[in-house]
């Protein structure tokens, strides 16, 4: 795993507070806080990347965060599947990557609130996008719900098809989910803390 140092999505942000603080420091001197407020940013912005998978079936988390539930779902298009959801929190990398290699058949957006991803119906009513994707010749979904903190939904252009580990977007708190196939092997549980690109099983062929 390499660090990318800062995601595209924080430039402008880390540009303009740099613009100030140079300022600040001509007219009154060097501040404390707004060096404070610079370092932080910098550390909400920061991204890792995914150099090398071998396996092409290994299935890696696709976001920094805590595994909230490993359940039995049933989706219209996957029909009966496993869902793995891993919530994200400000203080853990928000880059969202490709756990698999995805040749992405639709994509769906679904404009809401932001909220708490803790909160109760979060799904129902925030923001939220669903990726239906094959890897291998199977069908999943990749589903991604923006917490209170994001004011917009920061995904990158990447046409229809993902590599293995390449970003998808970013998000300062959320969930991702993913809608994979019932044989699925699963080699996480419930309340682990996951870091970005860590197994999280294999898809069988």
């Amino acid at each position: 795993m390499k660090t990318n140092f800062i995601t595209k999505t924080g430039w402008n942000l880390l540009i303009l507070l740099a613009i100030v603080f140079v300022i600040a420091q001509l007219i009154w001197g060097f501040s404390w806080l707004l060096w404070c407020i610079f370092i932080l940013f910098v550390y909400l912005f920061r991204v890792s990347k995914i150099n090398y998978i071998a396996d092409p079936n290994t299935i890696v988390a696709p976001i920094e965060g805590k595994i909230k539930c490993i359940k039995t779902s049933s989706y219209r298009e996957l029909g009966e599947c496993i869902e793995v959801q891993i919530i994200n929190n400000i203080f853990s990398q928000g880059n969202i990557i490709a756990p698999l290699d995805m040749d992405i058949e639709e994509t769906r957006v679904r404009h809401g609130l932001f909220l708490c991803p803790f909160m109760k119906n979060t799904n129902l009513m925030s923001e939220r996008m669903l990726f239906l994707a094959r890897s291998k010749g199977k069908q999943w979904a990749l589903r991604i719900i923006f917490g209170a903190l994001n004011r917009k939904a920061h995904i990158d252009d990447f046409g229809h098809h993902l590599n293995h580990g390449q970003s998808i977007g970013f998000m300062f708190d959320g969930s991702v989910s993913l809608l994979l196939p019932k044989d699925t092997r699963i080699c996480i549980n419930e309340n682990d803390k996951v870091r970005i690109g860590a197994l999280i099983g294999y898809l069988n062929p």
